[in-house]
């Protein structure tokens, strides 16, 4: 018979020979609420059958309720009367859930990888668009431009060198020069070089990096330089001074 918890209204399968006559307790085993569950309605019984009665036998053949049919082992009817003890005893009967089937594990994809992707992308291109803002705010963020020779805030684009002069003083070149900031925004003045020409203009020795004494140039702001060259290459005829990166040590 099918029987239902009044509290959570679950279903159970139960063996209706459990409940006899009267009915007995009952607990969901979901819930765990206790209810008195009667037995099914008794199918209306067949009208009865005479039947003749066998001849009359002594009392002393008929085998004490106790003592199992003639036939049946011992074994097997100690195993039955146990079982009928045992649900004497039970006050209750414990009626199990029906289980839910597992539900199968969702594949994430590579939709999260390519959506993270495209957010850094984005990230990447407006950080390129808005490069001046940024350096801006940000004074620090100027390196990191400057670092990729991106944009019109690599100081190496936008600062002018000029009224370059050497002259020779007990063997050594000595370089004066300015630097000039064009914009209205101040700017982090970057390493200068300086290299050797021929008479073709072609670069010759190795040439040296320096920096100005002033870390950072003010807008409209024209800082001067100097510099000595050591032991210059044979054969220079003219010095250029340009921006260059110091390399990492």
């Amino acid at each position: 018979m099918i029987v239902s918890c009044p509290a959570c209204a679950t279903r159970f399968s139960l063996d209706a020979s459990l409940l006899g006559p009267a009915g007995r307790n009952v607990r969901c085993a979901k819930c765990g609420h206790r209810w008195r569950q009667e037995p099914p309605e008794p199918i209306e019984p067949l009208p009865p059958v005479e039947l003749e009665s066998p001849a009359d036998q002594p009392a002393a053949d008929q085998p004490p309720a106790d003592e199992p049919p003639p036939g049946m082992a011992p074994g097997l009817a100690a195993l039955l009367s146990g079982r009928e003890q045992q649900q004497k005893a039970a006050g209750q009967v414990v009626v199990p859930p029906k289980l839910k089937p597992a539900q199968p594990k969702r594949k994430v994809g590579l939709w999260p990888w390519i959506l993270l992707l495209g957010i850094l992308c984005g990230l990447a291109v407006a950080a390129y668009i808005y490069q001046g803002p940024i350096a801006r705010m940000f004074p620090a963020a100027q390196s990191i431009f400057d670092l990729f020779g991106a944009g019109e805030n690599d100081a190496a684009r936008v600062l002018q060198i000029g009224n370059i002069k050497s002259e020779q003083r007990s063997g050594l070149t000595a370089i004066r020069g300015d630097v000039f900031n064009p914009t209205d925004y101040p700017l982090a003045v970057p390493p200068l070089m300086v290299t050797a020409l021929d008479k073709d203009k072609n670069p010759i020795g190795d040439g040296f990096k320096f920096r100005t004494q002033e870390g950072q140039i003010a807008p409209g702001e024209t800082i001067t330089f100097r510099v000595l060259y050591d032991n210059p290459p044979a054969g220079v005829t003219s010095i250029i001074v340009t921006f260059g990166r110091l390399q990492p040590k």
